[in-house]
């Protein structure tokens, strides 16, 4: 195991402890980043990409103001094209929900706004969608 893939196993086994004691905020955070780190241990382990493959392509999208992503955006668009090319079931699981998720990080971690336990626990489960078919890469 990667140590990568570890430190998504600890997210989400945080998330659900989280979760449980009623700490919905760091619960989406948790969740995301328990599948972000799976996209990235897909780059590095699978693809064979280094961290400076990473910067160009982030640095290529950056310089062009027509399409401005951000890196995790990058990583992800990457990744996603790399499931479709072998299973396209499998990037629909993985493209319809990992927005989603995104959004509910996003919104816990940066917005003055509530986040309730049902928050939490979409939170929960679009990542328990998504880690399965990150896992097979």
């Amino acid at each position: 195991m990667s140590i990568l893939q570890n430190k998504a196993e600890i997210n989400l086994d945080s998330a659900d402890l989280l979760h449980n004691k009623g700490y919905f905020f760091p619960v989406a955070h948790c969740s995301y980043y328990s599948c972000f780190q799976l996209v990235r241990h897909i780059w590095f382990n699978t693809l064979h990409k280094s961290e400076s493959d990473l910067k160009l392509l982030i640095a290529s999208f950056k310089n062009n103001k027509a399409v401005e992503k951000g890196s995790h955006d990058v990583l992800i668009n990457e990744i996603g094209k790399y499931i479709k090319s072998n299973n396209f079931d499998d990037f629909r699981v993985f493209n319809n929900n990992i927005g989603q998720l995104k959004k509910l990080r996003n919104s816990a971690d940066y917005d003055e706004i509530g986040f309730s336990y049902s928050d939490s626990q979409n939170s929960l489960e679009l990542s328990k969608l998504i880690r399965p078919v990150l896992k097979k890469y």
